[in-house]
């Protein structure tokens, strides 16, 4: 039977990888949106590999993450994605439109929660 402890674990994990698996199918839907946007920040180069990866990334850390003795590991390579994507889009303050400023500014601001629940996770583990 498993333990309280256990339960809640169980039930962060399957929360956050859910969510990033999510993610996962969402950009893999709108490729073409994915390279407008490495186009809009200045990176047409290499966009292509760029979103392979980070689908990958976004898909393996959320699987890892799931299973319990590799949880640790999809928790880094999922708050790696997140910073790497959040410096590299979500730098709200480089918007002249007030309104996107306020969408970036929950994304990233959303994105350091989640990566807040991340750090709880790996936290468990040490």
């Amino acid at each position: 039977m498993m333990h309280l402890a256990e339960i809640i674990d169980w039930i962060s994990r399957l929360a956050i990888a859910a969510y990033f698996l999510w993610a996962t199918v969402f950009n893999a839907q709108s490729w073409n949106f994915q390279l407008s946007e490495f186009k809009r920040v200045g990176i047409e180069r290499g966009a292509s590999l760029l979103i392979a990866l980070g689908l990958a990334m976004l898909a393996g850390g959320s699987v890892l993450l799931l299973i319990p003795s590799t949880a640790l590991i999809g928790a880094w390579v999922l708050i790696v994605f997140v910073l790497s994507a959040d410096a590299i889009f979500h730098r709200y303050w480089t918007y002249s439109d007030p309104q996107e400023q306020v969408i970036h500014k929950i994304f990233l601001f959303e994105h350091v929660a989640l990566v807040g629940g991340l750090l709880a996770i790996i936290s468990a583990r040490l």
